[in-house]
């Protein structure tokens, strides 16, 4: 299976959040296994904004190169099909949700456009905020369903 990670996904490890041990244990099965996992250029930029963020970008640059290679993720570059996708999925909330509900901005179009063309599932903490063409299931999700 191929899996695309949204952004949270990773910073969840990071942070060590509420969700980070059943990320990690996420992490710790996806390396145990044959399955392939993969992030946008969107969510790479979104984890450079974190390091630049820190007091010492140096570092966590280095500690996100080596989580990112330690678990095999591959980074995926946008294409003008994945750009159009991305619009026209931004355009269908935009029209169905009025202006004063409007929570999700293109980032996460882009990460979801990405996640349809390279990935049989997105793996997010946040399913509501995606309606794709694949699943999209929390990490425990993934694990309980192990395709």
């Amino acid at each position: 299976m191929k899996y695309f990670l949204d952004t949270n996904v990773i910073i969840s490890h990071f942070k060590g959040d509420t969700f980070s041990n059943d990320t990690d244990h996420f992490f710790e099965w996806i390396r145990n296994s044959t399955n392939k996992i993969f992030i946008s250029d969107i969510v790479y930029a979104e984890l450079y904004t974190g390091i630049f963020l820190t007091s010492n970008p140096s570092i966590e640059e280095k500690r996100i190169q080596r989580f990112l290679a330690v678990n095999e993720i591959e980074v995926k570059f946008s294409s003008l099909k994945m750009v159009k996708r991305s619009g026209e999925l931004y355009a269908r909330y935009l029209l169905k949700n009025k202006k004063s509900t409007v929570k999700r901005i293109l980032p996460d179009f882009i990460v979801g456009a990405h996640a349809e063309q390279f990935a049989d599932v997105l793996v997010t903490w946040n399913p509501s905020d995606y309606d794709l063409e694949i699943d999209v299931l929390r990490p425990p999700e993934v694990i309980e369903h192990s395709f």
